[in-house]
């Protein structure tokens, strides 16, 4: 396991979590998108990046590193050899490094909208998880999309949205379109028509929240389920509600192949379901153990 940091001096207001595996174009595109953001850029609010690399190729890590440079801000990266499907102990390790009693987790392969980190910052409330959505870019788009795209906002566009709809390259690009809070406020009777859920690359939330339920339970050894439906779960157990902050904490979701929900995931969580345990089995306290053994 290894952890390096730059400018770990500077108080952030919240912290992005990024969980990487490979995907090199991608997390590049990712990373511009943040420092596109308008909480630096307008408001010079600090934020801290951390990358938790599930056993990627250097690649990442040099990506990352020269990311790093350029970044006003903390940045840290987290990294564990590949020994198959560790995301899970990745996020838990974020969580005990994060300087910020707010977090934001998302994914490598996730641009967010100039106002992404804005939006969390301002949702995000210690009774509550903020939950936002994505749009889904697909193959053709997402392979013509540049560095210099982000970098100019062009995925922030009306213009851009309105295309890829109208062409039938974008899925779910009604959720793109950005609203200031007070409009959201007004328009969300007639937008909400479901009960806010946690999807894993786009929500928020107090770090004491975390530890109440020892974070993201290792439990699940395979994608899907273990990085939002139990945690959903659990936290809901234990009296916090969730919000949904729909057209304002907006990401663009980049094409790859899709991995699928195993079937050890599902039954992972039906387990846990039953057993209808609050804390995870295998979460925070466990790796603090661990990593107090290895001292990485």
């Amino acid at each position: 396991m290894k952890k390096w940091s730059r400018k770990p001096e500077l108080k952030p207001e919240i912290s992005v979590v990024i969980a990487a595996y490979n995907r090199p174009r991608e997390l590049e595109m990712c990373l511009e998108g943040y420092k596109k953001q308008s909480v630096l850029i307008q408001d010079y609010k600090p934020f801290e990046i951390i990358l938790a690399d599930d056993g990627s190729d250097p690649k990442i890590e040099q990506i990352f590193k020269q990311f790093s440079k350029e970044y006003p801000f903390p940045t840290t990266y987290l990294y564990q050899p590949d020994q198959g499907w560790g995301k899970l102990r990745m996020l838990n390790w974020a969580i005990l490094e994060s300087q910020s009693e707010k977090i934001i987790f998302t994914d490598g392969d996730c641009v967010p909208h100039k106002h992404f980190v804005r939006a969390h910052l301002l949702s995000c409330k210690e009774n509550e998880v903020a939950c936002g959505r994505r749009v889904d870019l697909m193959e053709k788009i997402s392979k013509r999309i540049t560095l210099r795209d982000i970098g100019q906002g062009k995925l922030d566009s009306y213009l851009f949205l309105l295309q890829g709809i109208f062409k039938k390259e974008i899925e779910f690009g009604e959720k793109g379109f950005y609203f200031p809070s007070w409009v959201s406020k007004l328009l969300s009777p007639f937008l909400k028509n479901e009960e806010p859920t946690i999807l894993g690359s786009n929500f928020s939330i107090y770090k004491n929240w975390l530890f109440q339920v020892n974070g993201f339970d290792e439990s699940f050894e395979t994608p899907g389920l273990g990085e939002d439906t139990d945690l959903e779960r659990r936290l809901k157990s234990s009296g916090l509600s969730l919000k949904w902050i729909t057209h304002q904490a907006i990401q663009f979701h980049l094409w790859h192949p899709l991995t699928e929900v195993g079937e050890k995931s599902h039954k992972t969580f039906e387990i846990l379901k039953q057993k209808g345990n609050i804390k995870a089995l295998k979460g925070i306290e466990e790796l603090k153990n661990l990593l107090n053994r290895v001292k990485p």
